[in-house]
């Protein structure tokens, strides 16, 4: 008879604490001393500003006279095959094809000069970027391409000190034009 009573005091104590915990959690008076918060104030409407459209200044201060970019004209001093390179690194006019980094993915053929040589990207990231071989290419500077990275429709050849080797634009999803840093042409296809 003396386990009875011990049972039944033991449910009665076990039942009174699930009572507790029930009006602790079920929106009831707890003794933990924990309130919610006060629910937020609405914020009050602010005055609109007129909107206006002009155009943008060039970063950093920079102006045509002393950008590449900005339309300064290529150099055209002689290559050693006695020809004259004429390329810039301006976007095309529409913008470029629109693409994504995967498009990149995989072999190119690159063009510069008179070198000819392929250009293998991927996804696994890298100084700079993503990373970028070469393999075949005599310019140094084509052989140094150790990453890419994508802004816009502008793709950039990086060399393992994450300094720019060419700027290139999409002209299609398989085709891309632009200048090496030296002012040379360059043209990435598959």
């Amino acid at each position: 008879m003396s386990h009875s009573w011990r049972a039944i005091a033991v449910s009665a104590a076990l039942a009174a604490s699930l009572a507790a915990c029930q009006s602790a959690y079920f929106g009831g008076q707890s003794n933990n001393g924990y309130s919610p918060p006060p629910p937020p104030r609405p914020l009050a409407a602010a005055p609109v500003g007129t909107v206006s459209q002009s155009e943008l200044p060039p970063p950093g201060g920079a102006n045509a006279a002393n950008d590449p970019m900005m339309g300064e004209p290529p150099d055209l001093r002689p290559g050693a095959d006695g020809t004259v390179q004429t390329a810039t690194a301006t976007p095309p006019s529409s913008g470029g094809a629109p693409i994504g980094r995967t498009d990149l993915l995989g072999g190119w053929t690159v063009s510069s000069g008179g070198d000819s040589c392929q250009l293998f990207m991927s996804l696994t990231s890298w100084s700079g970027g993503y990373r970028a071989s070469t393999r075949g290419c005599t310019s140094p500077a084509l052989q140094a391409v150790s990453a890419w990275n994508l802004s816009g429709n502008q793709v950039t050849l990086l060399d393992q000190g994450s300094s720019t080797v060419a700027r290139l634009y999409s002209t299609s999803k398989t085709q891309f034009n632009g200048q090496t840093e030296a002012g040379a042409a360059i043209s990435v296809a598959r």
